[in-house]
């Protein structure tokens, strides 16, 4: 099993990260400087709303006043999201645009763009901007001071919710049984507005086995395992739909989600 070691050498122009260890092998990574903020954006099949998410997201990162870059981890779309982004990256030296030509899965792409990231700290958000960027520099500024995976929480108090009261219900209910049976102490799971230290994120990317939307759930559920704080961060959030699709499907996902943790459970009882 991974195991995460937190930084303990340094000096004004490299850090040395003692990321994680597997068995008897420690696992030493020398991280040249980078960015101040990485936001990664994992993509599929967004052709419609992609050019409106980076600049919504481009006005925000701006306002911190520190260097940036926007990693849109494109995934095997087939409606042109990759044109779209590749025109926008020729005049935007702060966009990043990573492609596949196969389908990834939300984990996958998302573990590719923490693995490609070079902010100090990294964030990684749902293309639809359901979580409101005005939190973005508050789980910034915490992942910085408490060295923490900072999650964005829709359950949390002062968060300020509009879904469906299907989508509501399903929500609470798998966020109790992960309670019930990790006793982990977090309300929500499955918010994709999450941010964290390169350190924390080279942990993740050699931990995390999730390929799909269980990713969310197990990044929280391997820091607590090794000891990674877990702040929670009450957000408003709004639902978003796509058009011209079914988006995530309520039973199917849920009865998805279901199992990955069932079977997380069983792997992690065998440890």
């Amino acid at each position: 099993m991974e195991k995460y070691i937190p930084p303990t050498q340094s000096t004004a122009n490299t850090q040395i990260i003692y990321a994680y260890s597997i068995g008897l092998c420690l696992e030493i990574i020398l991280v040249l400087p980078g960015m101040d903020v990485s936001i990664v954006l994992p993509a599929y099949n967004e052709a419609s709303r992609i050019k409106r998410s980076i600049r919504e997201v481009t006005r925000a990162v701006r306002r911190l006043r520190g260097s940036y870059e926007i990693i849109v981890v494109e995934d095997g779309s087939t409606d042109g999201t990759a044109d779209v982004v590749t025109e926008l990256s020729k005049n935007d030296s702060h966009l990043r645009f990573l492609h596949s030509k196969t389908r990834l899965g939300k984990g996958k792409a998302v573990k590719k763009g923490l693995g490609s990231a070079t902010g100090n700290v990294i964030v990684f958000m749902d293309v639809d901007l359901a979580t409101s960027l005005a939190f973005l520099p508050r789980i910034i500024e915490l992942a910085r001071a408490r060295r923490a995976l900072v999650v964005g929480s829709r359950h949390a108090k002062g968060s300020r919710v509009q879904r469906s009261f299907m989508r509501t219900l399903s929500s609470l209910t798998y966020n109790l049984f992960v309670r019930l049976l990790f006793q982990d102490g977090v309300h929500d799971h499955q918010c994709g507005f999450k941010a964290m230290s390169r350190e924390i994120a080279s942990f993740l990317r050699g931990s995390v086995e999730s390929d799909g939307f269980f990713l969310d759930t197990e990044m929280i559920l391997r820091c607590k395992m090794q000891g990674i704080p877990v702040v929670e961060v009450g957000v408003d959030w709004v639902e978003v739909r796509k058009r011209n699709s079914a988006g995530v499907r309520l039973f199917r996902d849920s009865l998805k989600l279901g199992l990955d943790l069932l079977r997380f459970r069983l792997h992690t009882n065998r440890m």
